[in-house]
């Protein structure tokens, strides 16, 4: 009788305190992270971000952390090639911009082995080949890159049409 008061009792106290558990959980992740959080080389790759750190989204927070780690662990030639991408980008039209945005979510989109057997693909390119293909990319029009776009997409579709058939 006494272990069913007790438990009467713990079951009041978890029905209580839950739902500001739960709040106090969902406020602290509302807030993002804090600068003191970060390690010493976020904050290192972060450093012009820290007077507005805090008024940051918390999403946004979370996305220069995860980038920040990624960056400290890049060698030179890395970092040289992610700040001439970056550089790249920048000076493209927001129409370009766009496209890319459009090409990134299709390729998250893709089945893990298909993102693989591109990125193999990839891989497998001499420099030459791969430099070659990026300068044709960059000297079309963006009709016809488009174009291009279109014709690849109608091809996976094909494909995979002809592989559930």
């Amino acid at each position: 009788m006494l272990n069913n008061i007790h438990t009467g009792m713990l079951r009041r106290m978890c029905m209580l305190l839950l739902p500001g558990l739960v709040l106090f959980a969902g406020s602290a992740m509302a807030e993002g992270l804090a600068w003191s959080e970060l390690n010493a080389q976020q904050q290192q790759v972060l450093a012009p971000l820290k007077d507005r750190w805090a008024t940051l989204p918390p999403q946004r927070q979370e996305h220069l952390s995860k980038g920040a780690t990624r960056w400290a662990a890049m060698n030179p030639e890395q970092r040289a090639r992610a700040k001439e991408r970056l550089a790249r980008y920048r000076n493209m039209t927001p129409e370009e911009r766009e496209l890319v945005k459009q090409r990134m979510r299709a390729f998250r989109e893709l089945p893990p082995e298909q993102r693989q057997a591109l990125r193999a693909k990839w891989q497998s390119l001499t420099p030459e080949q791969k430099e070659k293909l990026i300068e044709r990319w960059r000297n079309m029009t963006p009709e016809q890159r488009e174009r291009v776009i279109q014709r690849r997409l109608e091809r996976q579709q094909q494909r995979a049409r002809r592989n559930r058939d």
